[in-house]
């Protein structure tokens, strides 16, 4: 009796074994899974964002809603992955941040175009938005003209390119509308610095 108790014991730990295995295998399984539907659902969020109802709020929001597109558009998964419809839809999310001045001198079409042109050099010049960094509520410019509202801030993106990091200043204007919305008036470049893989500034 004794004899048969070990063996049903060994068989006992052999299945646990067996079955704590499954386990292991069936949650590394899961994990890209996760990492696939988090990349998916940053996607969903940038195409169904609703820019009527959910309208960012402040400068600072605004600013950091179009540092988030620009990042995802230009990702390699979107360049890659991203349908002529995704691309339109995308286009005109971002247009929704846009100044109507802004507007007039860039139409759907034009806008279009030049998005993809952008997503091409990004994948010839094998280039990335790593992060973007934005200025504090309290670093933000305002001023007003003839009762209109304006609004001056800064962003720095880190970027990689072909293997090299680079840093992008970046100095973004924008305007308050009719409806009390800021709306982005333009950015221009401040200072780019590349830094090779070696560490040497360039």
């Amino acid at each position: 009796m004794k004899k048969n108790g070990n063996k049903t014991f060994t068989l006992m730990i052999f299945l646990v074994a067996i079955v704590a295995l499954g386990y292991f295998i069936y949650l590394n399984n899961k994990a890209p899974d996760r990492e696939s539907v988090d990349r998916n659902s940053e996607k969903e969020i940038l195409l169904n964002y609703d820019m009527v109802e959910n309208y960012p709020k402040t400068v600072r929001e605004t600013t950091k809603m179009h540092c988030r597109y620009l990042k995802y558009v230009y990702s390699d998964e979107f360049i890659k992955e991203g349908t002529e419809d995704e691309i339109f839809t995308m286009n005109q999310k971002i247009r929704a941040l846009y100044d109507d001045e802004l507007l007039e001198l860039n139409s759907p079409t034009e806008q279009l175009q030049a998005l993809k042109d952008e997503m091409t050099l990004y994948e010839v010049n094998k280039q990335k938005i790593v992060s973007y960094t934005l200025s504090e509520a309290s670093q933000i410019e305002y001023n007003t003209e003839n009762g209109i509202e304006y609004a001056k801030m800064q962003v720095t993106l880190a970027l990689t390119i072909d293997g090299a990091s680079a840093s992008v200043d970046e100095e973004y204007i924008l305007r308050k509308d009719s409806e009390g919305r800021w709306k982005i008036l333009g950015w221009q470049v401040k200072q780019q610095q590349t830094v090779t893989e070696e560490g040497d500034a360039e």
